[in-house]
């Protein structure tokens, strides 16, 4: 069948914004006992609920948790860790109220705790005491700017059940308790202000007896490295990840030192953003089963951790995330190309078996767009890299000698990376012919501690240098109309896509969705998390911040931009507060330059209801259109654009 050639960006597409975002299933934390699977799974289409799937051993799927239950924590404001299983149940965080329950096979839920201003976290069973271990942050009021967080026993002993007893205190971060095998040593991490858990975090390790904690002693960590995910293996070795190196490289604690069992320029952790997070897991045999990045790539293996020898697998996945062991078996949230994100379970020969899929859908291979990495030169010749998705689509073309629109994308974080594989929001804009680039720019994830800490000192100025750089390599290959590009990003990106605008003339328009728009504003109002994390971002010091922070602040800039933009904002957002959005929309507004507005609801620090995430990405195509004299074969939404006059 011949394709129909319509201009670029006004194609007729399959992929509604209603499959994007009602349709698609958000997978969380994996995790096996024996050989039944338990997962978390947030429904767009119910608000944005999070239950929790569990598969038995004969592959039947059950919805453990019913209305109004959610499985979510708030730690940190970001969560993470919201689900343990064991063969007695599944212990998970309510949303609604931050305690624990258990909820059984049955589907019967009991309470475990009823603490108010607590949350809890991360989770591992200590069975020898008969109690959980986890992280707990402890407010004082409502979003309390600075709680405390511990370590907390919860006991699980009868006429004792849910009593809280502190077990660490005194550091401002604490994170993956994980009890040994046999009960007798506890490992965890803990980091303190003003530092992110990818910048100085300390593994400790300390005896159990009789319940209680023998003197911690330092594992590794500290002094500007930091660990991520400490793990035991069934056999009582303990792994983790160290960037030592200045690479985060796996090392297992051998007697009293630890020993890297695998020397690599590859990134084999994640950044913290979330608690529970796993990039590797211990196979009963003895080996590792590990994911890493490596130039731009994500990769999965088996690790010999006597040898050290790297036996890649040729899943034909473009990530995996979160492994687990189930029997023979590793179980994973994976992404591929071509397929929506799922749970999968990967075999010692890379064969993967799809379980659950995050939305199903029915269109030709050739309907969706794979992402190329691209290697490109910087300013002052720094590598950048990227993600360029042509456009495609199954029937339509674009006309023969034009280039696509492109819309650029900032990820968030900013210290995060663009997702590899198939994501329906990214396939959303190149079905309908634009092309999309995705800026792992300076201080991204996945490219060694350099390349993260380029960032530092020069956050509103290296990452737009980078995805400028990366714009203009990608029109000089002929993939852009130059005159035809538009930025968007979230939070962090946000904060990247207004000082494009401001201290550049390159994009045609913009898209914030709850981005940083003032730097003074974000220090006093956000959370105790991130509160020294634009100290290092900005190079700053307390007290010391007025003449940076004041030259980086988009809103001091508002009159220099001329670009229309779009913001999208939730009015419950603790981390980067609604007033940033609006006032950032206000001066735009007030100075004539066309700029919509949105803001949601009961809607956070990124945006879970499927009729939101349906609205922004219909709100921003319909706002394109307008700015860019497009004429869509689909019918958009209306969107109201304050001074829209100025476009003509």
């Amino acid at each position: 069948m011949s394709k129909r050639t319509q201009p670029y960006g006004t194609w007729a597409s399959p992929i509604s914004a209603d499959l994007v975002a009602g349709k698609s299933l958000r997978l969380g934390q994996v995790q096996g006992v024996g050989h039944d699977l338990y997962w978390s799974e947030g429904r767009p289409a119910d608000g944005g609920r999070i239950t929790i799937v569990h598969r038995d051993g004969e592959g039947t799927l059950i919805d453990l948790l019913p209305p109004p239950f959610s499985a979510r924590s708030s730690v940190h404001e970001y969560g993470g860790g919201e689900l343990l299983a064991t063969t007695d149940g599944v212990f998970f965080i309510n949303a609604e109220d931050q305690d624990i329950y258990v909820v059984r096979s049955d589907r019967s839920i009991d309470r475990i705790t009823e603490k108010e201003g607590w949350r809890f976290s991360d989770l591992c069973l200590d069975e020898a005491n008969q109690r959980l271990i986890g992280v707990a942050e402890i407010h004082r009021q409502d979003h309390d700017p600075e709680p405390e967080n511990v370590l907390a026993a919860i006991s699980l002993h009868p006429g004792q059940r849910g009593a809280v007893e502190r077990l660490a205190e005194g550091k401002d971060f604490y994170g993956c308790p994980r009890i040994s095998p046999n009960g007798a040593a506890l490992a965890w991490l803990e980091w303190s202000l003003p530092h992110m858990p990818w910048e100085d975090a300390t593994l400790k390790m300390a005896d159990v007896k009789g319940g209680a904690l023998g003197t911690p002693r330092t594992v590794a960590g500290g002094s500007g490295t930091a660990v991520f995910q400490p793990t035991w293996s069934s056999d009582g070795e303990l792994y983790f990840v160290w960037d030592r190196s200045g690479w985060g490289n796996l090392y297992r604690l051998a007697g009293e030192e630890p020993h890297c069992i695998c020397e690599r320029e590859a990134e084999f952790g994640l950044p913290l953003w979330a608690l529970g997070a796993r990039a590797f897991t211990c196979l009963p045999d003895g080996q590792l089963f590990v994911t890493y990045f490596e130039d731009g790539l994500s990769k999965s293996a088996l690790l010999d951790a006597q040898t050290g020898t790297l036996s890649g697998l040729d899943t034909g996945l473009s990530n995996v995330y979160g492994p687990t062991v189930l029997g023979a078996e590793i179980a994973a949230q994976v992404t591929a190309d071509t397929e929506a994100p799922a749970i999968g379970l990967i075999s010692r020969d890379g064969a993967v078996d799809i379980i659950r899929r995050s939305a199903e859908f029915d269109l030709a291979r050739d309907a969706f767009s794979r992402g190329e990495i691209l290697k490109l030169s910087g300013k002052d010749g720094r590598p950048v890299w990227a993600l360029y998705y042509p456009p495609a689509n199954a029937d339509r073309q674009g006309p023969e000698g034009s280039a696509p629109p492109m819309l650029v994308s900032a990820h968030g974080g900013p210290t995060g990376m663009a997702d590899r594989g198939l994501k329906l929001k990214v396939q959303y804009w190149t079905s309908r012919g634009f092309a999309y680039l995705d800026v792992d720019y300076a201080g991204s994830w996945g490219y060694g501690r350099t390349y993260r800490e380029a960032l530092n000192g020069q956050w509103g100025i290296a990452d737009v240098d980078d995805v400028i750089a990366a714009t203009r390599a990608t029109v000089d290959k002929g993939l852009a109309d130059p005159a035809k590009l538009v930025i968007s990003g979230g939070s962090a990106g946000g904060y990247t896509v207004l000082c494009a605008l401001a201290f550049h003339d390159l994009y045609a328009a913009g898209a914030s969705y709850y981005g940083v728009a003032d730097l003074e504003k974000l220090l006093a109002l956000t959370h105790k998390f991130e509160s020294g994390y634009l100290y290092a971002l900005t190079g700053t010091e307390p007290g010391d911040t007025d003449a940076v922070f004041k030259a980086r602040s988009p809103l001091e800039h508002a009159d220099q931009i001329s670009a229309p933009a779009i913001f999208f904002q939730g009015d419950k957002d603790f981390v980067v507060p609604p007033t940033q959005s609006r006032d950032m929309a206000a001066s735009l507004e007030n100075r004539g330059v066309p700029v919509a507005y949105f803001e949601f609801a009961g809607e956070g620090h990124g945006f879970r209801a499927a009729a939101t995430l349906a609205q922004c990405l219909n709100a921003e195509y319909a706002f394109y259109a307008k700015v860019l004299g497009l004429e869509p074969e689909e019918a958009v939404p209306h969107v109201e654009i304050k001074n829209e006059g100025a476009l003509s």
